[in-house]
This record gives C-alpha cells, structure tokens and sequence, in this order.
C-alpha cells in the first residue's frame, strides 16, 4: 500500500511539474497521458482544480475524467464544468445529452440557466422550442447573467421594442460583455431623443439590480474565461 500511495504521489508530481512547465514554455517534450487513470484517488477539491487546469490545457477527455468523480458526488463546479465541456465536445456520443443532465441539475445556477436556454434554441437534444428557450434566457437574465442579458436584448430588438432591448443591452455592456457595445448602438438607433432619455432614468434606477457578481466566484470564473 505505502509503495502504491508513493507512486501516485510521485506521478501527481510529475503532472504538476508538466504542467506549470507547459504553462511557461508551450508544449513539453514529453506527452501527458494516463493522468486520468487518478481521478478517483483524489479529492473532490483536488480532482476539481486538476480538471481546470487540464480544461485549460485543451485536455477535454482528461479534464472530464477528473471533473466526473466530484460531479457524482455533489461538486457543482465540477458538475457545471462537465456539462460544458459536453456541450461543445462535438466528438463524444450523446454529448448534448450529458450537457443536458448535468445542466439540469443545477437548473437554479444562472450559467445552466443559460446553457439550458441554447439547447432549447438550437433544439440540441430536447425538442427546439423558442418559447422554452425564451423561459431560461429571462431566468439567467434575470440572475444578472451578461450573455443571457445580451440574449434577451437581442429577442426585443428583433421583436421591435427596442426601449427594452437598449436597457437589456445596457445591463449586458456594462457587465463586461463585449458583444453588447455595438447592439447597444445600434439599438440607440431606432429610439427618438424622449424615448431614449426614459430608458437611461429607467436603466440609472434599475441598474444596481442587474450587476453581475458571479465574477466573485472563481469555479464559475474560470468556466466564463474558457467559454467567452
């Protein structure tokens, strides 16, 4: 057992070592396999930032099988990385599938909120339904989400009200998302000056209830640095 316990301590060393040197200087010399084979002999929070730093290093087959022992167990950072990670894992069977459930487990998290808003838009496994899809945009909206903010923007916009979609826009932009500047501009527009000066009171009295704060969270942070 002591023997066993070393040589996994030692080649988690290695990997660590790999990495940080990959993280430096590009690709090592050396090619990173088999580190998965341990991912049900470290922690939840071990096996949880080994999958990031594997999701960062374009691991996905690895970073899953780190991220999938702590889903199982409740982890939901790990959880809401692993349904990411099938979303856009083209390569893997059924893999909007196991977006799908693993979204749906945290069907209150404004980041599966949005991602559950997609796979009803695009009809990606579930039946494509906009009226769904509308449903968890303004629920991921709601939560301050910038890119379901931008997302509700854009469905006024194309629906004609375009005093909404600038206040929406407005949220989305000055939470950081880039997108939003030039909807924003373009949605200024078609708004007369009155119109326009209603919607800026309305957006200075509403603005402090839309700012994003899931920036504060590093599990949730990390997933928005890989996806936008």
């Amino acid at each position: 057992m002591k023997q066993k316990l070393k040589g996994l301590g030692f080649s988690l060393a290695i990997f660590i070592v790999i990495v940080i040197f990959n993280s430096l200087f590009g690709a090592p010399p050396i090619a990173l396999s088999g580190i998965e084979k341990y991912s049900d002999k470290v922690t939840v929070e071990q096996a949880r930032e080994l999958g990031f730093i594997l999701f960062n290093d374009k691991r996905y087959s690895a970073a899953r099988a780190f991220f999938k022992p702590s889903a199982q167990q409740g982890d939901v950072g790990s959880q809401l990385s692993l349904a990411t990670l099938y979303f856009y894992d083209l390569t893997t069977v059924n893999n909007y599938q196991q977006a799908y459930y693993w979204f749906s487990k945290n069907s209150d998290n404004a980041f599966a909120q949005y991602y559950l808003s997609l796979l009803y838009h695009f009809g990606h496994y579930v039946p494509q339904s906009q009226i769904k899809s509308l449903f968890w945009t303004e629920k991921a909206a709601a939560h301050s989400f910038p890119a379901a903010q931008h997302n509700l923007a854009v469905y006024y916009y194309n629906l004609g009200d375009y005093s909404q979609a600038y206040l929406w826009g407005r949220y989305a932009r000055d939470n950081n998302f880039s997108q939003a500047r030039s909807l924003v501009k373009q949605v200024t527009e078609h708004l007369t000056p009155q119109e326009k000066a209603i919607a800026d009171q309305t957006y200075r009295n509403s603005k402090a209830m839309h700012r994003w704060s899931g920036d504060k969270n590093n599990q949730i942070s990390a997933l928005l640095e890989q996806v936008f």
